[in-house]
């Protein structure tokens, strides 16, 4: 039987392949995309799916059908600019993601499926309060978790990290780390890496993020399904792996390490990924020899 789905922020980096993948899957389930284009593009459209323009606050007059699933990733998402863009992080993350909560709740929704940040295992903890975006995602985890408990809501809670691959932003402040090298490799210019560039980040195939996300929509329930590279890499690392030389600058570098998190994809879900980002690079630097 055919399902109807929504993805919030099914014109992102991610939220496209989860949507590429859902068709590849069944041609015959009714995909929809719930965008505003702050960080999504129309490029990222993915044929066989149906996209409508809008706010997440305003999910009841944009979706008037009621979906078998939701994946919820239709969020600000990036960390060093939430600093600066405090308003839009509370008015897309805390607004709009109540909105899409209570439509799932009262429309009754066969599971409300919720791309969470990695964040909430850095320092015991202790990252969840350390900048506006962090902060957003905890509460909206512990939004999610209660409706759970409150009304009985079918959820389940993904946790995503440093996704990387086709698709990629790597133009203005909302860039990602691996596609912003990639605009400097392509440039020949100098890789430039926050202070003191040893912070280490578990990149994940985008390809690999979406398998895990569909995987716990369909088998998944509750909260911590961590979908994570196993190895980490230091930011010098990956510049280096790039080659070239090495800008290093002031500004937040993040956490310093991933943290300890649950294992429940692996274990529940027989999850895994594909690819490993050291490879993704030297596969990119092959394919595009630079002229020195």
């Amino acid at each position: 039987m055919s399902k109807i789905i929504l993805v919030t922020g099914g014109a992102g980096h991610v939220g496209s392949h989860i949507i590429e993948q859902l068709i590849q899957k069944n041609p015959e389930d009714k995909i929809i995309s719930l965008d505003n284009y702050s960080n999504g593009s129309k490029d990222n459209h993915i044929i066989g799916a149906e996209y409508r323009e809008g706010h997440t606050k305003d999910i009841d007059k944009l979706i008037p059908e009621t979906p078998n699933i939701v994946f919820h990733l239709g969020e600000y998402a990036r960390i060093t600019p939430s600093f600066d863009d405090i308003e839009k992080v509370y008015d897309q993350n805390i607004v709009g993601t109540f909105a899409v909560v209570e439509f799932c709740r009262k429309k009754g929704v066969g599971k409300l499926v919720y791309a969470a940040s990695s964040t909430k295992f850095a320092t015991n903890g202790e990252e969840r309060n350390a900048n506006p975006y962090s902060f957003s995602k905890a509460m909206n985890v512990d939004l999610i978790n209660n409706y759970g408990h409150w009304y009985n809501l079918p959820y389940a809670i993904c946790y995503f990290y440093n996704a990387f691959g086709p698709r990629e932003k790597g133009t203005s402040k909302y860039a990602t780390l691996i596609a912003k090298f990639e605009q400097q490799y392509l440039n020949n210019e100098p890789f430039t890496v926050i202070k003191p560039g040893t912070q280490k980040r578990n990149f994940t195939y985008v390809g690999d993020l979406a398998r895990g996300i569909i995987l716990t929509a369909e088998k998944g329930n509750g909260d911590g399904y961590t979908l994570g590279n196993i190895k980490e890499y230091s930011i010098t690392e990956i510049a280096q792996a790039f080659g070239g030389p090495i800008n290093y600058i002031d500004g937040y570098p993040g956490r310093t390490e991933s943290g300890e998190a649950p294992n429940k994809a692996r274990e529940e879900l027989g999850w895994n990924t594909t690819v490993d980002i050291l490879d993704y690079i030297k596969e990119f630097v092959a394919n595009h020899p630079q002229n020195k």
